[in-house]
């Protein structure tokens, strides 16, 4: 296998020869070399990662490469942009003989003759070290991604095997009569399988049992991953009232002594490892999902039995192990290949475990490895957004050189999916149409990213606030900041991404001096405070997503994040040909703005208020004929304006709407709406009669969005609606339902509705998920009487 950085960059800067070879006039031949090499460099690659953890030397040989790899790409791209700006500002005629063009062609030049110098040195080493070309392998995504699709559902793991007796006795434990609250503990260590335990614990036969304990103020909170006393002493002793109701609090945690702090009293259920036959019937579920129990064929049991030997009854490493041979055929070849790798492996490795997680990583195809180091940037326990991560992606560049036919959203969801059927990503939740909507990283998994992104300069975490940032790391993600406010310098790294994930804790400004970044792809400065962002962001011209609150000469730029930015000249945006998504602009920046240029917005999301003529404003974007999404705000400050005009918006598929100031629906809706969110807005007229009618409504989301007691749905209304939900409708008592309504309805889900006590007859293919949330004002959950069902209040506590 090949460098996942080397591969990917090697494969855009193909790309970039392609589509800027118009503007690389001159300096042709020399980039065609340089890519040359750099692909032969990668036919090299396979030998010296089979090598390099033995010799620091051919390490370095790697790394050499890595760094020239995205030299090349830098000077190749930051070039052509330039050439094509000038282009679109209207000097083509002039462009072969601008003495501009002429002076930047020899810089160019001069720097990839510097470039080739280096990797004809690197070449030179490769023989030194007696590096051998072994190829790179085939690539099998599409037949991989069928068998995933087919074998494997993507939906949360709900395999539990050998763990019968354990659920027994928590259950017994659960359901004990005791004067004070009690805390029920599961210990293990890492990949034992005790979040997934702990999550089972809801669908046992105790539902009814608890659903009448609650009835009484009696609570049941699952507290998952604890890893310190510290974290129990802060949260625990005074979020959850031990008031002589019996309450419980079911706890997860790898340290003994954690368990015993929590309560003294209660003895902690360790898991064990897995017996032999135990083992063997996960691995059959993982391995072999779509034989429906059908057992291992012959051919196949011997080596696979000792694959999972090898896993130690661990059941992390089986499910991991499990998702790698899912996407392989079965052949026995194929199966003894990934047992010799996992031997080689496991002699380099500490544990079982970890030679696993590492022969999953190997396996994975270098556009996966490069996705699944990127998933490690995240904070741990983290759930993260499938429609954000994509986003980052597609920036990235990462989806590149894919199948023609495919956007690149659509070939990254794929990578997603791909990532979750081989066990590497798990999923968090999914759509009512089944697509995965949010997903996590199993810690070893990413300690395994971490690590292998270190030891390829891939990127830095920073966490402490006297850590130094590498001069050869591309991506930086902040998990913490200094309190030193002007620690980002002028002498920073050549970043393509700066990323900030938890830091809103922070309350000082911070400056950024953008003199170093002018290589970036992404930035994420969401809560951050910054007092201004400097106008030299505007010569990133490189950038393609940005969270942040200034934007207008980045045509490259994808995804912009403005949440309610003030300035004090409209928002230039028409420039932006490049950008799909525009969330939270303000009405008087999108009516001084020609939208019509926009042509790859897809997504939009708009700040108006009472002045806001809407009108206009429909007829400014019903020119915009790929908006698709139209998200309407209004702050609490002001009042809504009338909603006219929107079904001149043909285009636009999905409507949100958020804001307190609304009383009434809009006089009309866009004709081929399939989807509606309405947040937070103060409906006191029944809602349904109008809604009703839309007749190609799919989806219907209400928020804290209505004030009255009742809801009625006419015969045969919502005749294409598949999914309802209904959250935080405080003074909503039941829904009434004639017959024939709601036919197609497939989910129907309910949050936060204390009041509810009625519901419609449902059609029999209709899920209803009720789940009402722990409230910290009365210390218990609190469940309505439509179905007995038990809510769990699930924490990762770090």
């Amino acid at each position: 296998m090949a460098d996942p950085v080397i591969s990917l960059v090697v494969e855009r800067t193909g790309d970039l020869l392609i589509q800027k070879i118009v503007f690389l006039k001159g300096v042709r031949g020399q980039v065609e070399r340089l890519q040359n090499d750099l692909v032969r460099m990668r036919c090299f690659l396979k030998d010296a990662d089979q090598r390099q953890d033995e010799d620091a030397r051919i390490r370095n040989w790697v790394s050499e490469i890595r760094a020239a790899a995205y030299d090349a790409e830098d000077i190749i791209e930051i070039f052509a942009n330039k050439i094509e700006s000038i282009r679109d500002k209207g000097f083509v005629t002039r462009l072969a003989y601008c003495p501009w063009r002429i002076v930047s062609l020899n810089k160019i030049g001069r720097e990839i003759g510097s470039l080739q110098t280096r990797l004809d040195n690197i070449a030179a080493s490769r023989e030194k070290f007696g590096i051998k070309n072994l190829g790179e392998g085939t690539s099998t995504h599409g037949e991989e991604l069928q068998r995933l699709r087919r074998s494997s559902p993507l939906s949360e793991d709900k395999d539990i095997v050998g763990f019968e007796e354990m659920t027994k006795s928590l259950v017994t434990e659960l359901l004990k009569e005791d004067r004070n609250r009690r805390v029920v503990s599961i210990i293990g260590m890492g990949g034992a399988g005790k979040t997934t335990l702990a999550k089972k614990m809801q669908e046992q036969d105790l539902e009814q049992r608890l659903y009448q304990d609650l009835q009484d103020k009696r609570y049941l909170v699952v507290l998952d991953d604890v890893w310190e006393e510290e974290a129990w002493d802060c949260l625990v002793r005074n979020a959850f009232p031990d008031s002589s109701t019996s309450s419980k609090v079911l706890l997860t945690s790898r340290n003994r002594d954690v368990a015993v702090h929590a309560d003294a009293l209660s003895i902690p259920h360790e898991l064990k490892t897995l017996g032999k036959e135990d083992s063997w019937q996960l691995f059959l579920r993982k391995a072999l999902a779509h034989r429906d129990n059908a057992g291992c064929p012959p051919d196949l049991e011997e080596v696979g039995r000792e694959i999972v030997r090898r896993c130690d009854g661990l059941p992390l490493a089986i499910t991991v192990v499990g998702g790698l041979l899912l996407g392989k055929k079965e052949l026995k070849s194929e199966w003894e290949k990934v047992l010799n790798s996992f031997n080689r492996n496991l002699s380099r490795s500490q544990s079982g475990v970890s030679a696993i997680l590492e022969l999953s990583y190997a396996d994975l195809p270098p556009n996966l490895k490069f996705c699944f180091l990127y998933l490690g940037l995240f904070p741990e326990a983290s759930v993260i957004s499938v429609p954000k991560l994509i986003h980052m992606w597609v920036a990235e560049g990462i989806m590149q050189n894919r199948d023609a036919e495919n956007l690149e959203e659509t070939a990254a969801y794929d990578d997603v999916e791909r990532l979750c059927g081989r066990n590497m990503v798990q999923v968090v939740e999914t759509t009512v149409d089944a697509r995965i909507k949010r997903c996590r990283v199993h810690d070893l998994l990413r300690e395994l990213a971490i690590r292998k992104a270190e030891d390829e300069n891939f990127f830095q975490i920073h966490d402490t606030s006297d850590g130094k940032i590498s001069a050869k790391s591309r991506y930086l993600a902040v998990h913490s900041l200094p309190l030193d406010k002007n620690y980002f310098g002028t002498s920073i790294p050549p970043l393509r991404s700066l990323l900030f994930f938890n830091v809103h804790d922070y309350r000082e400004d911070i400056s950024l001096s953008f003199k170093s970044f002018r290589k970036l792809r992404m930035l994420d400065l969401e809560n951050v405070r910054m007092g201004n962002l400097p106008k030299e962001i505007g010569e990133v011209r490189l950038l393609r997503y940005l969270v942040s609150d200034f934007i207008w000469k980045l045509e490259s730029l994808r995804h912009l994040y403005a949440y309610d930015i003030e300035c004090d000249v409209p928002l230039k945006i028409e420039g932006l040909r490049n950008l799909q998504t525009l969330s939270r602009i303000r009405f008087d920046d999108i009516m001084h703005n020609n939208m019509i240029t926009l042509t790859s917005l897809q997504k939009l999301g708009i700040l108006v208020d009472d002045r806001s003529e809407m009108d206009k404003l429909c007829m400014h974007l019903s020119e915009v004929g790929s908006l698709k999404t139209l998200h309407l705000y209004c702050n609490t400050e002001s009042e809504w304006p009338s909603l006219d005009g929107l079904s001149k918006l043909h285009h636009v598929t999905e409507l949100k709407l958020s804001g307190s100031a609304l009383t009434m629906l809009p006089p009309d809706f866009p004709p081929n709406l399939s989807r509606l969110s309405l947040k937070h807005t103060d409906l006191t007229d029944d809602p349904m009669p109008v809604l009703e009618k839309l007749g190609q409504l799919s989806f219907l989301k209400m928020k804290d969005a209505y004030k009255g007691p009742q809801l009625v749905i006419s015969r045969h209304g919502f005749h294409q609606l598949k999914f309802l939900e209904l959250n935080s409708l405080s003074g909503l008592e039941e829904i009434q339902g004639e017959e024939g309504a709601l036919l197609q309805l497939r989910c129907l889900r309910i949050r936060k509705c204390r009041e509810l006590r009625k519901l419609p007859e449902l059609p029999p293919t209709c899920t209803l998920d009720v789940i009402h949330e722990w409230d910290p004002s009365v210390g218990l959950l609190l469940l309505p009487l439509v179905v007995p069902l038990v809510p769990l209040l699930l924490c990762h506590i770090m």
